[in-house]
């Protein structure tokens, strides 16, 4: 009997690491060096290589990546999302969201941004593309436009470290936030999504509102940011999506400690509290 495969109505973010294929080079030598390393230590030892699985290329750097990558999917409801992780590249997909009142396609900016902050406290920064329309979405298939478009945004018009938002993927995210019964909610969620001329993107320090230790949230950006303008100061093109990125983040802190902040049902900031955080704005030379 022929399968039939069926279309669903699906969100499909396709995410990239900035900077990976640098880093696959960098797992590769540390696999490299992890066997010479094992070679050397049991060079007098008389047990045959096959004793022990034959040869042994492993990197903790590697580890680390997919491990961060694995700490934020592992929160995702499998009946509400499917993820692929494919190299540097990562796909998730939100579905269930004709239904009233579903929260998916919040739930999946959220996924996100923390997704983004987990992978900043490794280094590394994402880029992607969100779009919203029919999809195949199995256990081994991903499949549609949706994914395609995705792509397309990420590789042509993100640009900087953001996730751009399509059309089509607003449309339905404006919807679920207007029924949102709760004020609060509706003021967080609306400031889920910036904007800059036609393009909508994710904003992801939104993610504060999830964090408990807020100023480790704003350290971690403040050095990560630094760092990457710091060692891309050669490269203009490199360079100028740092600084954008620096300037995202400095505008945020603006705003957070002169409005969002006092917001936040469960956190009170103090004076002390709100001096700090606008003291780890990201500074860099002209």
């Amino acid at each position: 009997m022929i399968s039939q495969y069926i279309y669903g109505n699906r969100a499909v973010a396709f995410l990239d690491v900035l900077g990976f294929q640098n880093k696959l080079k960098e797992f590769e030598n540390e696999a490299l060096q992890y066997y010479d390393n094992f070679v050397s230590a049991n060079s007098d030892d008389d047990t045959d290589e096959d004793e022990v699985g034959g040869r042994v290329y492993y990197s903790q750097k590697a580890t680390d990546f997919i491990e961060t990558f694995n700490k934020a999917i592992s929160k995702l409801d499998n009946d509400k999302f499917s993820y692929y992780l494919f190299s540097d590249n990562i796909c998730i997909t939100a579905k269930n969201i004709s239904n009233d009142g579903e929260k998916s396609l919040v739930e999946l900016l959220l996924v996100i941004s923390e997704l983004y902050f987990e992978f900043v406290q490794k280094g590394y920064f994402l880029r992607g593309g969100i779009d919203h329309g029919l999809f195949i979405d199995k256990a081994s298939i991903a499949l549609g436009v949706p994914l395609a478009t995705a792509y397309k945004m990420e590789s042509s018009l993100a640009v900087f470290p953001r996730i751009i938002l399509s059309k089509d993927f607003v449309k339905q995210l404006s919807n679920h936030i207007a029924i949102d019964e709760y004020e609060i909610e509706s003021i967080l969620n609306s400031s889920l999504v910036k904007v800059s001329c036609e393009i909508q993107y994710l904003n992801v320090f939104n993610h504060i509102f999830k964090v408990e230790d807020k100023e480790y949230f704003f350290e971690k950006y403040n050095h990560y940011i630094s760092e990457n303008l710091l060692s891309s100061s050669v490269s203009e093109s490199i360079f100028l999506k740092y600084k954008w990125l620096a300037d995202e983040f400095n505008s945020f802190i603006e705003t957070y400690t002169s409005t969002l902040a006092f917001y936040d049902e469960n956190f009170d900031p103090t004076e002390e509290y709100i001096e700090s955080i606008k003291q780890l704005k990201v500074s860099y030379g002209q």
